[in-house]
């Protein structure tokens, strides 16, 4: 019985070890290593919001590159290779979400599949008594297991357009942040209770308002957001980074509670580019 507890307190030693002291050990050599300068340079290239962010978000953004391109595992499918330079790029991405946050958020982030482009997923759909599936075509998903998928030719071509309002890599990367909590929802990990009420608040009315909107083309928010909670905030988090001062005129409470959130202030880095 002795052997037993002795075993089972090495394993749970191990398993501590693993998980909370050789990653933060791993994680602190990592970011004392620096940026390397080809890396940069693709950031420079094929990231236009790189473009936009105050040197300090900047460094966040180059540090949070080099965590997840050494914790994260890429696999190119359907014959894709998924090359470093395409690696940099959806890391960045991903990078910035959580500049203001930590790498916590991604704790269970695990795997990113690459297409060459649009893929077809199966789609499950009923019609009162009568199921049955069928395919679809799509541009990226996120799993709750900790898994996103992506098309390579959209989000390069998005990523490099300075002027696009929608960025599938935000996308996805902001259902991962939501369904760290479980379910999406629309609400991920919030700090307070006060935060969460007040978050429920002003994203339900913000949601019906672009319900409301969507069949006018009236909002800065992709219409795409009025499907259900967990597009809106995907989408809201695209308009976030790619159209803060016009959210911010729209939406104020919006974007305040993504302002909270994230951690980060988007619409001041515009008009500090513009002064």
């Amino acid at each position: 019985m002795l052997g037993y507890g002795i075993v089972l307190l090495v394993i749970v030693s191990v398993a501590f070890y693993s998980l909370f002291i050789h990653r933060r050990l791993r994680r602190q050599r990592l970011t004392a290593q620096s940026f390397p300068e080809h890396w940069h340079q693709i950031l420079e290239r094929d990231m236009a919001l790189y473009h936009r962010l105050p040197p300090g978000v900047q460094a966040r953004v180059r540090q949070n590159t080099l965590l997840l391109m050494d914790e994260v595992n890429f696999y190119g499918c359907a014959g894709l290779e998924v090359t470093e330079p395409m690696r940099v790029l959806i890391c960045a991405h991903a990078g910035l979400l959580i500049s203001g946050l930590s790498m916590d958020y991604y704790q269970s982030l695990r795997a990113i599949l690459v297409y060459p482009g649009a893929y077809r997923a199966p789609m499950m759909w009923n019609d009162g008594l009568v199921h049955g599936h069928s395919e679809q075509d799509r541009l990226g998903e996120s799993w709750e297991e900790g898994r996103v998928i992506l098309g390579w030719d959209q989000l390069l071509a998005e990523a490099a357009d300075a002027s696009s309002r929608t960025n599938v890599l935000l996308h996805e990367f902001a259902h991962q942040l939501d369904q760290l909590d479980g379910d999406a929802d629309g609400a991920p990990p919030l700090s307070s209770g006060a935060m969460a009420t007040r978050w429920q608040r002003v994203f339900s009315d913000a949601w019906h308002r672009l319900q409301d909107s969507a069949r006018h083309g009236e909002s800065v928010i992709d219409p795409y957001g009025a499907t259900d909670p967990a597009e809106f905030f995907a989408v809201a988090t695209e308009a976030f980074f790619l159209a803060p001062a016009d959210l911010r005129h729209q939406e104020p409470d919006l974007y305040q509670c993504l302002e909270q959130f994230y951690g980060l202030s988007p619409a001041s880095w515009r008009e500090a580019r513009q002064t």
